[in-house]
């Protein structure tokens, strides 16, 4: 359900499942072994999630607050078109950097 890759300072956390219950349990999880590991910048790479509910859009959102409170931040890469639209309407792509790609969110970093 989850796949995590290191990436130079980049954690790269990939969802395999829709972003709700043991995902979205196993996403938590991660983030907090990330964070406590002082890999603050992370990346949650969703092209295998068809969905997320508003739990894991407030997941999102929680996350980058705490990254962005610890000097990282968060990135959302590869959303199917549902999620992104969903995003998009409650206002999350706001708070959070929304890239069509892996390759795209990283080289933001790398600006």
């Amino acid at each position: 359900m989850l796949a995590i890759q290191n990436i130079g300072a980049v954690s790269v956390i990939q969802a395999r499942s829709s972003l709700v219950g043991e995902c979205l349990d196993q996403c938590k999880q991660a983030v907090d072994d990330c964070l406590g590991n002082r890999r603050l910048w992370l990346i949650l790479e969703l092209s295998d999630c068809p969905t997320i509910n508003s739990e894991g859009l407030e997941f999102i959102v929680e996350t980058q607050q705490r990254c962005l409170g610890r000097g990282g931040r968060l990135l959302v890469a590869g959303p199917q078109q549902l999620s992104k639209e969903v995003m998009h309407i409650t206002g999350v792509d706001e708070d959070v950097s929304v890239f069509d790609d892996l390759r795209s969110a990283l080289a933001d970093f790398s600006r």
